[in-house]
């Protein structure tokens, strides 16, 4: 009767285990691509497609501050 029961907290340890590595890999992956996001906006911004003036225009009219 004891193998039952020891063989039934065996199989939850490994499920619980499974689990755990699982939710990990997923969560490295979501990080993973938020900084390629966070790369790619701060390239964007680094050539002037997101935001702010062009900097051809911006020696013609400068802002007014």
């Amino acid at each position: 009767m004891d193998y039952i029961i020891y063989s039934g907290l065996l199989v939850l340890v490994i499920f619980a285990v499974i689990y755990l590595k699982k939710q990990l890999s997923v969560s490295r992956d979501i990080r993973i691509q938020d900084t390629t996001l966070e790369v790619l906006d701060e390239k964007l911004k680094k050539h002037k497609l997101i935001g702010g003036r062009h900097k051809r225009t911006n020696k013609k009219n400068p802002p007014i501050v």
